[in-house]
């Protein structure tokens, strides 16, 4: 490791530095000229791509290495290392531009300082564990605690082109061409974040414990005195002449955005599974809404909802007979305890409820074991919502059933139950597919199972929660409403991004998208996110009471919660005349997405409340080939989330949002 404080060169290799050329010539004049005679409206090189004339390293104390290859500065991995600009430049008024990646590490590969007037700013890019774009600091908030917090996703060693302008007005930034921060910074308090990054100003490039590359680093003046043309700001988005246009263009912007999968990977990284009446769900709800009202939408709010509050507590299912060993298992949502002893007791299995009948005197005293085959969702899902029930009819002890799934890695699957107030209650559990098959071919052997079933879980009292509400105004029917949204809610494993993070962050995807570009729609777009999905619907219901004397004016609402998978459409619930009227969205979807196929009888479980009030309702369709795999399991988790997969179903989203809300005709009922 060379000293802290020196510039490191790679002697005689492709190019020898140390030795005077042309280009170190040039770049020396360059350097000396600019600093003279200040800076005109055309961009001028703050690196030569050959020498790092004009730059010296930054005095933080542990840097790495700073280097010159193959026409980029390389700032080695170190606690803190940077570089330091060291001829005059603007105050104000003027453009930075740069190419950088990260090559090895996993925190900021830019940490751009800047002067503002007599103040100073850092533009950092990857902070913060490599997703955090943000200017520090804001009215004392750093980069990932104000209004132009972004989280990005960042793959290693691929370039991205960097901007920044800075106005008497404004801050703005882009990241390949695409702006994610412009802040109005007139009344604010500008500064640097405390600590070592004091150093880099004026001007200076620094990153933390990561290497990057730099390169293609200019600076031009914005003198808008002058008679000479400055470059303009961006032009705002001219709103085209049709809808379709527009939808077209959200598509676009849907495939291109760098949000979605990161801000869906933050929500579940940070706060895991989002069950109801859990502290996990109502940080989540808290973090949401700060972002929506960073990213600028309207009428964002929490509307309070009194859920559920199941508790699994300690469980376990452990095979006795015909030889000892743990089964994977997960008791089901509403189940009771088995008590702190559990219950030790011999296994029945059966594969359907007429089985079950048939054998109803074996069953006494048993734990009932359902290993139904999957055969589609709807038809196998009954074994795990009434089996308890059917069980404990014929006297069994507890039952258990098979994943409702068709695929298994010894994956146990959860979800919701239900007891009938006239039958015992039993508790009620669920083994992996793989288990249960083996448990049958025992009893078709004539071997004794037994099973030691243990569950402490409990139902404790009501407590609250909240749905999310945020809009984008209606230009010329704002009373009018097109909703869309997912449920933020998840059960109590894995993180919930299949069911139904991805369909939350999509929904809230379509405003942000619309918002950013400037457009305004006929009616109100409102993006709702609602509550206990999983165990009580209880969010959907108090959406529908709470809004209903807005219900007329509701135009259509659309649920996503069949996963982020490739989209192939949408299915509709409603009118023929409304089915009519779809034509040329879908037709526009399957153009830009393959995603056009429009089908009669589709919706959700959070938008059944206003179909029964007549609201016409649609349900985004995905692939699910493998999303029953996951569903309510551990293994739930971000990395089954495709961000392409997810930019298409927020695309479709789009078309289908904006379509609605700005067309001329309103969707007859």
């Amino acid at each position: 490791m060379p000293p802290v404080h020196s510039l490191h060169f790679r002697k005689h290799r492709t190019h020898p530095f140390l030795r005077p050329t042309l280009g170190l010539t040039i770049g020396l004049m360059l350097g000396i000229f600019g600093g003279i005679v200040g800076w005109g409206g055309d961009w001028q090189r703050l690196f030569d791509g050959q020498t790092l004339t004009g730059w010296r390293s930054t005095e933080f104390g542990g840097g790495g290495a700073i280097e010159v290859e193959n026409g980029a500065m390389i700032l080695n991995q170190g606690l803190l290392t940077g570089v330091n600009y060291t001829n005059p430049v603007p105050k104000l008024d003027y453009e930075i531009e740069l190419e950088s990646k990260r090559v090895v590490g996993s925190d900021f590969f830019c940490g751009l300082t800047f002067p503002v007037a007599d103040s100073f700013c850092t533009w950092i890019v990857g902070g913060w564990g490599g997703s955090v774009v943000g200017l520090s600091s804001l009215d004392d908030e750093d980069a990932a605690h104000n209004s132009t917090t972004r989280f990005l996703r960042f793959e290693r060693d691929q370039w991205y082109r960097l901007r920044l302008r800075v106005s008497g007005t404004n801050i703005s930034a882009w990241i390949d061409g695409e702006r994610l921060i412009d802040a109005d910074i007139r009344d604010r308090n500008i500064g640097l974040r405390a600590g070592d990054i004091e150093l880099s100003k004026p001007l200076g490039i620094a990153t933390y414990s990561t290497t990057a590359a730099l390169r293609n680093i200019q600076l031009r003046s914005l003198d808008f005195s002058s008679t000479r043309p400055a470059s303009p700001p961006p032009p705002s988005v001219p709103q085209p002449a049709s809808s379709s246009e527009i939808a077209g263009q959200l598509i676009s912007a849907a495939l291109e955005t760098r949000v979605a999968w990161p801000r869906l990977a933050q929500l579940c990284d940070t706060f895991g599974p989002r069950f109801s009446g859990s502290t996990h769900l109502e940080l989540a709800i808290d973090w949401i809404l700060a972002e929506m009202k960073r990213d600028g939408l309207s009428n964002v709010h929490g509307e309070p909802v009194s859920v559920p509050r199941w508790v699994r507590g300690h469980e376990s299912a452990a095979l006795l007979d015909p030889r000892s060993e743990a089964l994977p298992m997960l008791g089901l949502g509403g189940s009771i305890g088995t008590g702190p002893d559990g219950i030790r007791a011999e296994v029945l299995v059966v594969t359907s409820y007429q089985e079950l009948k048939a054998r109803a005197a074996d069953a006494r005293g048993r734990i009932v074991v359902f290993n139904a085959p999957y055969t589609d969702y709807g038809e196998t899902v009954r074994f795990r919502v009434t089996g308890a029930v059917e069980a404990a009819r014929v006297g069994a002890v507890a039952s258990l059933i098979r994943s409702v799934t068709d695929f298994s890695l010894q994956t146990p699957h959860t979800g919701m139950m239900q007891y009938d107030p006239a039958v015992p209650k039993i508790p009620h559990a669920a083994l992996t597919p793989e288990d249960t098959d083996r448990l049958e071919r025992w009893q078709k052997e004539g071997k004794t199972v037994r099973i030691h079933l243990t569950m402490q879980a409990r139902q404790e009292a009501d407590t609250s929660s909240r749905n999310i509400i945020a809009e984008i105004p209606g230009r010329e029917h704002p009373e009018e409403l097109v909703v869309v949204g997912g449920h933020i809610d998840s059960w109590d494993v894995g993180q919930g991004a299949q069911d139904d993070g991805g369909g939350c962050v999509a929904a809230w995807e379509v405003l942000r998208l619309i918002r950013e570009r400037g457009f305004r729609p006929r009616r109100t777009i409102r993006c709702v996110l609602w509550t206990n999905e999983e165990n009580g619907l209880r969010g959907a219901r108090a959406y529908r009471d709470q809004h209903r004397p807005e219900l007329a004016m509701h135009v259509a609402a659309i649920e996503a919660d069949t996963g982020t998978y490739a989209p192939l459409g949408f299915g509709f619930t409603g009118s023929d005349a409304a089915f009519g009227q779809l034509g040329s969205v879908g037709r526009l979807l399957e153009s830009r997405l393959k995603a056009g196929k429009l089908t009669r009888g589709g919706g959700g479980s959070d938008v059944g409340p206003l179909l029964e009030e007549g609201v016409p309702v649609l349900g985004l369709n995905v692939d699910r080939a493998r999303y029953f795999w996951f569903h309510h399991t551990s293994a739930d988790t971000v990395d089954k989330v495709s961000p392409k997969d997810l930019a298409a179903c927020t695309g479709a989203l789009a078309a289908m949002v904006w379509q609605l809300a700005d067309s001329e005709v309103r969707l007859p009922r």
